[in-house]
């Protein structure tokens, strides 16, 4: 639903005050044609709704649904992860929470003992089978290239994190290595990528930084992967994901994974707080110092 690099940054955007097709349009780059069929899917799906602000002739604005403005903590995951690993200058400046008024980054700590999170403080084990959803998520696209077709003036926020993981099967991939899998053989079976694309993928995660080769045997040589810091440092946005969807697509008590934080011994569930007066975050309640073309609304 939400792991197409387009859908991203309409999300981001949304989250940012745009509301109308054109300037959605000039922020992501993306072409007429690609932007109706995403605007489409996500208003299909329950995140954007879309209502007409001029009669003659019809034109709409979207906006985001409950089920949309609860992706703001993912958003801000995938902010935190490409402002500590992209060197692109053009990324935004500090944020500030409006009920202390204090330039602040997004902390995310486990609810119970509110530490922060790290993956190697996380254990999981089965869940109860998923038996349906409440949606039936949208068939996913092939990798989109790193530049877009549209115009050269869209705004760069996300744009490295989304080469990273901005497709269905490079999500997975480094999904496998957070259940531990590291061979090639293990992974292919794990999420049944085809050969072809699941070498792509690993050559594209290494040479992004984000996974390292390691030779496990030696005659033959092979190689097995494994995260690098930059690697794990991607588990906070695809916990946030993991946990958005079961919210709002799994039934109750059809929870497929249960994860727990090893340093409290409680069933880990995140919470995103302001550094400053570690109160939670709310997209309302966080504005940007950048100028982003739309004033000073986050």
């Amino acid at each position: 639903m939400i792991g197409d690099r387009w859908a991203h940054l309409i999300i981001r955007d949304a989250f940012l005050g745009v509301r109308r097709f054109e300037d959605f349009r000039r922020r992501t780059g993306a072409a007429r044609g690609t932007l109706a069929s995403r605007l489409k899917r996500l208003e299909a799906q329950g995140i954007l709704d879309r209502s007409p602000y001029q009669e003659s002739p019809v034109r709409y604005e979207y906006r985001l649904t409950g089920m949309g403005l609860d992706l703001y903590p993912q958003v801000l995951a995938a902010r935190n992860w490409e402002l500590r690993w992209n060197d692109d200058d053009g990324l935004p400046s500090a944020m500030t929470h409006s009920l202390c008024g204090k330039r602040m980054h997004p902390l995310f700590r486990c609810q119970a003992c509110e530490a922060p999170i790290r993956i190697y403080d996380v254990s999981f084990r089965p869940g109860t089978a998923v038996s349906r959803t409440k949606r039936v998520p949208a068939r996913f696209q092939r990798r989109s290239k790193t530049k877009s077709d549209g115009e050269s003036d869209a705004d760069r926020q996300f744009l490295h994190f989304l080469d990273v993981v901005g497709d269905r099967w490079t999500g997975l991939v480094v999904a496998s290595l957070f259940f531990g899998l590291r061979r090639y053989d293990e992974i292919s079976d794990a999420i049944g990528i085809a050969t072809n694309i699941l070498s792509d993928r690993l050559k594209a995660l290494v040479s992004a930084g984000v996974l390292k080769r390691v030779p496990y045997q030696h005659r033959p040589v092979r190689h097995e992967y494994r995260l690098t810091e930059k690697g794990a440092d991607l588990y906070i946005h695809a916990l946030q994901v993991h946990e958005w969807a079961e919210r709002w697509l799994l039934d109750e008590e059809d929870r497929p994974l249960v994860l727990e934080h090893k340093p409290c011994n409680s069933p880990l569930v995140s919470q995103v707080v302001c550094s400053e007066c570690e109160k939670p975050l709310k997209a309302r309640d966080v504005t940007y110092a950048r100028d982003n073309g739309l004033g000073d609304d986050g």
